[in-house]
């Protein structure tokens, strides 16, 4: 039923609280109705439905306890108790043992937390509406100001939906800005025009500029320096160089781009962000990030950002729904040639023949670690768009395998994780997360021929989501549970930043079997930084027997897909690629790498080392070969200052 049909009766004899209750309500949406009597209040049940009552327990002839009795006896419809008199601990928590009501709030009480309470509980009665930005998921065709509009009445979202927003604002039609704030007041400003991104602005202390362009083979970091020394210091870096005649201005455009990358990068996060758009038909052109650019920024962040957990919490509302072509569906769509779609082959396809998104997910036999980030992609790149609610929920064998799994997830997962929140969510991100699990989840919302096992499972998955619900919407409640996450998760940091410190010199003195033990605790006692995931690749690397280091290789490639974009400009990740790369035979680019950590920090002598190893082939001082690759430190040393005949 629509929200304005739920029927909340009141019943108090103070005319002016009943009355600032119905306005109150009825502004929330719902429908309310105002009683002084409890005889009026049982004739009422009777005239019309009534879905939730709020009950003064001194009443004129029968106590509110009473009549919430005789309410429940008529339909088991959600109570709230409330009291000017009665304000007793004890009290209460009789009255709500008595009664089955679901609260007990005594006066004055702040109305905003009356409607909140009991409109978690009548939230399986309204029908599914989508959110704005949630609507334009189901679209084959939008228009520039649909699209805007939609975005702007979202208001708050997770950080890790920024993906979605850039996409659907990549448009021919959207020129302007979108304004992003996050929830500690950090502000970034994004620029669109005519399909494109051409603008980020951030407060970012670091340029990645300089680091690009040597990246990039356009210069090295001894001409930045050269130039840097004899030009003026009023002008950009990149000015100076064209200036100077050792750079065009076409390599500034590639690297400003790819810069804004970086930046936009930053933004997709594990936090909470307000959005708002700007429409500007005149917007500056920095540099272009185009569809194609945007489609490999969004393998990385899918790749290194956007955890299963989050996606698996997203997806979960729009289990009922089908799949359908999307605005951009063609045979050569660009998104079908990154590797978080490759490495799910024929996902599109499946997507579609299947009857609901949650019966293809149940059905396939790939890992969710990769189906998540594929269905997210496809998505986000629009070749695939949702459909209708099928209401479909499959066979009851198909519920309990998919409940059971949900369970298991629910049960490990913190509050913010099951409901797809960070810890930064303001509070009506909660009550939006909460509502839309339970349009899906709820257990009032089962067929009636539903096996009992199947309902059992649904409410043991939905009281984790109450619990969730419950503790986040309540401030203090919320404090108190963030501060035990803290102390839960601090022991745990510290001893892992512990072992990554007594673990970085053993890497320097070559004792490379200690050092890939003490990383590999680190990194499995909490979610790993980037420098704490780098070092550990490289103790594996060097550590690696030697009929096992193509394997060892292999993984490590993975694995430093996983460094966010944003953390790979630096000295340790060009030395940890060098040697991936050279323990598959690729000595070239190893040495490209090694050289660019070396321009990175000129006094880096572990990437001096490997560079010197791979340009020698020289022995140990007893004769024997040295293995350059895992040699000890006073052989390779010893050859770093060799005198050349």
């Amino acid at each position: 039923m629509q929200k304005e049909e739920i029927n909340i009766l009141i019943v108090d004899d103070d005319a002016a609280i009943g009355k600032a209750m119905k306005e109150a309500f009825s502004k929330a949406g719902f429908k309310a109705t105002h009683v002084t009597k409890p005889d009026d209040a049982l004739a009422m049940t009777k005239l019309q439905p009534v879905h939730a009552a709020v009950i003064d327990c001194m009443l004129p002839k029968m106590n509110g306890r009473q009549l919430a009795k005789k309410l429940r006896e008529q339909g088991d419809l959600p109570v709230l108790l409330i009291s000017g008199i009665y304000k007793d601990k004890n009290f209460a928590r009789e009255a709500i043992q008595e009664t089955g009501a679901i609260g007990f709030f005594t006066k004055p009480f702040e109305l905003p937390d009356i409607i909140n309470t009991l409109e978690g509980k009548l939230v399986h009665l309204i029908d599914a509406q989508l959110a704005p930005m949630q609507t334009l998921l189901t679209k084959d065709t939008a228009s520039h100001k649909e699209r805007i509009r939609m975005l702007n009445e979202t208001g708050e979202i997770h950080a890790f939906e920024l993906p979605m927003v850039f996409s659907l604002l990549m448009h021919p039609r959207v020129n302007g800005h979108l304004n992003i704030v996050t929830a500690d007041g950090e502000v970034c400003g994004v620029g669109f025009h005519k399909g494109n991104i051409v603008q980020v602005n951030q407060k970012d202390a670091k340029s990645y500029f300089g680091i690009l362009m040597v990246e990039r083979g356009f210069i090295t970091q001894d001409e930045i320096e050269e130039v840097m020394k004899v030009t003026g210091k009023t002008k950009k870096m990149g000015e100076r160089l064209v200036e100077a005649n050792v750079l065009s201005p076409h390599a500034i455009q590639i690297v400003m781009a790819e810069q804004q990358g970086l930046r936009l990068s930053k933004t997709v996060a594990e936090t909470s962000v307000k959005i708002n758009f700007l429409e500007d038909d005149e917007i500056r052109e920095d540099a272009v990030i185009d569809r194609s650019t945007f489609t490999d920024l969004l393998n990385d962040w899918l790749t290194s950002k956007l955890s299963v957990v989050w996606l698996k919490s997203y997806y979960r509302t729009w289990t009922r729904y089908n799949l359908k072509p999307g605005p951009e569906y063609s045979p050569t769509a660009r998104c079908l040639t990154i590797p978080v779609i490759e490495r799910v082959p024929g996902l599109a396809e499946k997507l579609l023949e299947a009857p609901t998104l949650e019966q293809a997910l149940t059905d396939l036999a790939a890992p969710e670690e990769q189906v998540y980030p594929a269905l997210h992609a496809l998505l986000v790149s629009r070749y695939l768009r949702f459909g209708e609610a099928t209401g479909n929920a499959g066979d009851a064998a198909m519920q309990k395998k998919r409940l059971s799994k949900l369970y298991l997830d629910l049960e490990k997962q913190n509050y913010f994780e099951r409901l797809g929140l960070s810890p930064k969510a303001k509070d009506v991100e909660i009550k939006r997360a909460y509502h839309d699990v339970a349009k899906v989840l709820h257990p009032d919302k089962l067929a009636r021929d539903t096996t009992a096992d199947v309902r059992e499972l649904t409410k043991q998955c939905f009281a984790f989501i109450t619990v969730a619900h419950e503790t986040l919407s309540d401030p203090t409640k919320k404090t108190e549970y963030i501060r035990e996450l803290e102390q839960g998760r601090a022991e745990f940091v510290l001893q892992a930043e512990q072992l990554t410190q007594s673990a970085r010199p053993l890497l320097t003195k070559g004792d490379f079997k200690k050092a890939r033990e003490m990383m590999a605790e680190a990194v499995s006692l909490c979610p790993p930084t980037s420098e704490a995931r780098l070092l550990h690749m490289w103790a594996k690397l060097k550590a690696a027997a030697a009929n096992d280091t193509i394997r060892i290789a292999a993984e490590v490639r993975d694995e430093l897909a996983l460094i966010p974009p944003e953390d790979r400009h630096i000295p340790v990740f060009y030395l940890v690629k060098g040697l991936q790369l050279r323990a598959t035979g690729d000595m070239a680019n190893a040495r490209k790498n090694f050289e660019h950590a070396m321009s990175l920090d000129p006094d880096f002598i572990d990437a001096k080392r490997e560079m010197t190893a791979l340009k020698s082939s020289g022995s140990g001082g007893d004769g024997k070969p040295v293995d350059l690759l895992k040699g000890d430190l006073k052989d390779v040393v010893g050859m770093l200052f060799k005198k050349k005949r």
